[in-house]
């Protein structure tokens, strides 16, 4: 395939892309904005991922189903981990579609949330909140991952890789991954030169048989404007979320844990939705008379809000998905809006959402059993004004 080049200007600079695979695709994958973080300007913006603009949750369902028909697994099981915050959701999907193509498969994603005794941390060098960790597998999830030949890692898009190879190290330097021969590093979009593949690959176990696998690859080069000056903003969530290890929580278990947080089974078997959002499911009532609906997930909480709002496509409404970040982005280029709520568990800090449409009904999902937090992203939905400019906003053909 001929490589395509083109230059992309941004609020923060500009980007000349070289694309060698998966060029045709641009446009149905990627927009662009700007961060305010001063360690990296620029933004991939997934049109795809259900995080910085409302997706079909259609759309979203083929996109996780196309990766993982992709995955060449030397056995039939594998152990899938997702990099939160923002691949956690595709990760599930991800592990969703291998479970169902391959007898079995454990879905785990690295976390921001404070869990009891974590078991293995790294770090992000170019994130806002620069950490993240692991809950230790449950001894289901444990017993499962022993027998996995293959771990597949899942980002949404990849610019040099050393984070997934410091995740991928550890790993596979637990006793419990000791049969893991085969590492697949999956992406919606790669951006790894050859140089940066190289030391990615340097720095895993030399024993580890590495595959890539993504939708779209190139190269870029990145020249920052002089006039533009990120400043993060003060009020933005760097810290660890300690919602899930409180005292005062009134049940003993962590309600993420069935979205993998300590490793999530997926198989042929059907895969329920949680029994609140089935619920609410089952409130929806008749499509021709619900009218456009957006469904939120929160952080983390992705996959349960995902499977609610692919169910109720599926079921004849007009609806989309996306979900709040910590991230903050520039208004400009592919960010037409933002609003801004209480971080989970730090109220006095933002989390934000992107590209909200005015013109849908908005159904909200925490998923920490703290109800104030999707009631003020809905809040905020409803107090925009109606008549809110959705031009910006991608439409999926599915």
């Amino acid at each position: 395939m001929t490589a395509q080049t083109l230059t992309q200007h941004i609020t923060a600079g500009r980007l000349d892309l070289t694309l060698t695979e998966g060029t045709e695709r641009l446009d149905e994958l990627l927009t662009f904005a700007s961060r305010l973080n001063p360690r990296r300007g620029y933004l991939f913006v997934s049109r795809v991922l259900g995080k910085h603009v409302p997706v079909d949750p259609r759309k979203m369902d083929q996109v996780h189903a196309e990766l993982a028909q992709k995955i060449t697994l030397a056995g039939d099981s594998a152990y899938v981990v997702g990099m939160a915050e923002t691949a956690v959701g595709l990760g599930a999907g991800v592990a969703r579609h291998l479970g169902r193509l391959h007898c079995d498969c454990i879905y785990q994603h690295t976390t921001r949330f404070l869990v009891p005794k974590p078991w293995l941390r790294i770090r992000e060098a170019h994130s806002h909140a620069d950490t993240m960790h692991m809950a230790h597998l449950s001894q289901e999830a444990a017993a499962n991952v022993a027998k996995a030949t293959d771990l597949v890692l899942v980002d949404d898009e990849i610019s040099t890789g050393l984070t997934l190879a410091q995740l991928a190290s550890e790993l596979v330097g637990q006793e419990v991954l000791a049969n893991i021969t085969r590492l697949h590093i999956v992406s919606l979009v790669s951006w790894l030169t050859d140089d940066a593949r190289a030391r990615l690959l340097e720095a895993l176990p030399g024993h580890l048989e590495v595959h890539f696998v993504q939708l779209m690859a190139g190269t870029f080069t990145f020249t920052p404007d002089p006039g533009y000056h990120a400043v993060l903003p003060a009020d933005v969530d760097t810290d660890f979320c300690d919602v899930l290890i409180r005292e005062h929580r009134s049940t003993s278990t962590m309600p993420l844990e069935q979205d993998g947080l300590f490793g999530k089974r997926m198989n042929h078997d059907a895969d329920p939705l949680p029994e609140a959002l089935q619920t609410r499911l089952e409130q929806c009532g008749d499509p021709a008379t619900t009218g456009p609906v957006v469904i939120y997930g929160m952080g983390e909480f992705l996959d349960a809000p995902f499977r609610l709002a692919l169910a109720m496509s599926h079921a004849g409404h007009d609806v989309r998905f996306q979900s709040s970040t910590r991230s903050p982005i520039a208004i400009g280029d592919g960010i037409a809006s933002h609003l801004e709520i209480p971080a989970l568990g730090q109220p006095e800090k933002r989390h934000f959402l992107y590209n909200a449409d005015a013109t849908r009904h908005p159904m909200a999902f925490e998923g920490v059993e703290a109800p104030r937090y999707s009631v003020a992203l809905e809040d905020a939905h409803l107090a925009q004004p109606q008549q809110a400019d959705t031009a910006h906003l991608p439409t999926e053909t599915v």
